[in-house]
């Protein structure tokens, strides 16, 4: 009697996907820009200076979500100054505290993001030199998870009375 031949079949399945999800559910990720050139002036107050920007439309803040904000801020000793950004459910971060030194100027045009390589508060500042990128006092990923439809809110504190500025754009 004779057997039949035996045959081994492997089956290996690649699957490449860039992104993960845990959703059931996928939507396409979405990139929000929200751009404010309208100058406000900075100066000691017992009001903060405060400055808007509402979404909607958006997707819940994924686990890898980005969020970054740059603000072209021109201010005298920037030691002075608190800069917070509120998100729509009222948590916040804190983008620089007490930071800047005596120095004029230094967050014209600075870029915050968790993947700059220094820390606002450990940055090397000069007068009239402007902070290019820096991690912020707090983590952006503070806001993954979250939903970021409804008002984003900048928040400047100058804590003393002797210096001001200008909020220029953000």
């Amino acid at each position: 009697m004779l057997t039949p031949p035996r045959f081994l079949v492997l089956l290996v399945l690649c699957l490449f996907q860039s992104f993960v999800y845990s959703d059931v559910n996928y939507t396409a990720p979405t990139t929000a820009v929200y751009d404010d050139s309208s100058s406000q002036f900075v100066g000691y107050s017992s009001t903060p200076t405060q400055r808007y920007a509402t979404f909607s439309g958006l997707n819940r803040l994924s686990n890898s979500a980005v969020v970054t904000i740059q603000i072209w801020l021109r201010h005298t000793y920037n030691w002075d100054l608190t800069i917070r950004l509120y998100s729509p459910d009222g948590d916040y971060i804190t983008l620089s505290d007490q930071n800047g030194g005596e120095y004029d100027n230094v967050f014209d045009g600075t870029l915050f993001t968790d993947s700059a390589s220094t820390k606002v508060s450990s940055y090397s500042f000069q007068n009239n030199v402007v902070a290019p990128s820096v991690k912020p006092e707090g983590p952006f990923s503070n806001f993954q998870g979250k939903d970021p439809n409804g008002q984003w809110k900048l928040w400047i504190n100058d804590g003393y009375s002797t210096d001001n500025g200008n909020l220029d754009h953000w």
